[in-house]
């Protein structure tokens, strides 16, 4: 058997899972503090613009650690860091990085459109509550939300089908 390999037994053991220990230390290490620090020390920046420097470098990087990591310590985000993040998720091509969503199965990726759950909600709503012709309803519905007829028809029968 190889040095180290049974669990808990030997020098050889207990050498490896301190170097395991030592590695999880430099994965988990935050370097953009570091980094932060040196803004501080060298150019004598604040502590919250030494910050804004540093997530907005990662991000122009495609790292996102630093931003998690002030969002989940409580920070307030410098107005830079939101508009960048926002054209980040709208694709502009400002950036060299663009958030789009994770494909949940095969093929394209297709956005989710959340504000239809309450288009199709409020329409089903307006039409049973209004009086005429159910062609002459679909129509008028289709004409004021800026759909198709057969949107509205769809909204309307998902509906009913809920109930």
């Amino acid at each position: 058997m190889a040095k180290g390999s049974r669990k808990g037994c030997g020098r050889g053991s207990v050498i490896l899972e301190a170097q395991a220990d030592v590695h999880k230390a430099q994965a988990r290490y935050a370097w953009w503090d570091t980094e932060a620090q040196l803004y501080i020390n060298e150019f004598g920046m604040d502590l919250a613009t030494a910050r804004t420097v540093v997530i907005v470098r990662w991000m122009l990087h495609g790292n996102f650690k630093p931003l998690i990591a002030a969002i989940n310590a409580g920070h307030n985000l410098d107005k830079v860091v939101l508009n960048m993040l926002a054209s980040m998720l709208e694709g502009s091509k400002m950036f060299p990085v663009h958030l789009q969503p994770v494909s949940r199965g095969r093929g394209r990726v297709r956005a989710m459109r959340p504000e239809n759950m309450i288009r199709d909600w409020a329409i089903a709503r307006v039409y049973e509550a209004t009086d005429g012709k159910s062609d002459e309803v679909f129509a008028a519905l289709a004409k004021v939300v800026g759909v198709s007829d057969q949107t509205i028809r769809q909204a309307v029968t998902a509906d009913r089908k809920k109930r």
